[in-house]
């Protein structure tokens, strides 16, 4: 083991709960209820000692964002995570799919999903999805 807990396997770098949790401003016993709440999962070595790696630590600060700076309670912060997860999961299988197509059909799908094929854009509102642009012209060849 060397300097503040880091430990290299298979090229990742490691961290003891103690060094985590001195980076979060963190009570040790605060990231063994975050694990027993089921919110995060870090390895164990053979001796059972938790180890967290850079998905576990990027994981602890969406924890750490959500509930200090929003104000987000350990229910809430676990239906976030869960979304999160979710919403990783499909990227992984869209990417899947995606890399099975040849080139031309791979970029028209990824043009109707962004929208751009039917006029739609971004709304200015964040998360708020797409809409038709002005002047875009509908399916029966009016301007909306």
């Amino acid at each position: 083991m060397n300097e503040k807990g880091k430990k290299k396997r298979s090229g990742e770098p490691l961290l003891t709960i103690s060094a985590v949790a001195e980076m979060f401003d963190l009570h040790q016993q605060t990231l063994r209820k975050y694990e027993e709440e089921g919110l995060m999962t870090p390895r164990r070595t053979a001796g059972g000692t938790r180890m967290f790696g850079v998905a576990e630590v990027k994981r602890i600060r969406t924890i750490v964002s959500l509930s200090r700076e929003l104000g987000v309670n350990m229910a809430g912060v676990a239906i976030v995570l869960e979304q999160l997860d979710r919403i990783e999961e499909m990227k992984r299988l869209m990417e899947l799919v995606l890399s099975q197509l040849d080139d031309p059909l791979r970029h028209r799908i990824i043009a109707l999903l962004q929208g751009v094929e039917e006029g739609l854009v971004p709304t200015k509102t964040p998360g708020g999805g797409l809409m038709r642009q002005r002047g875009a012209v509908n399916d029966l060849g009016g301007e909306e």
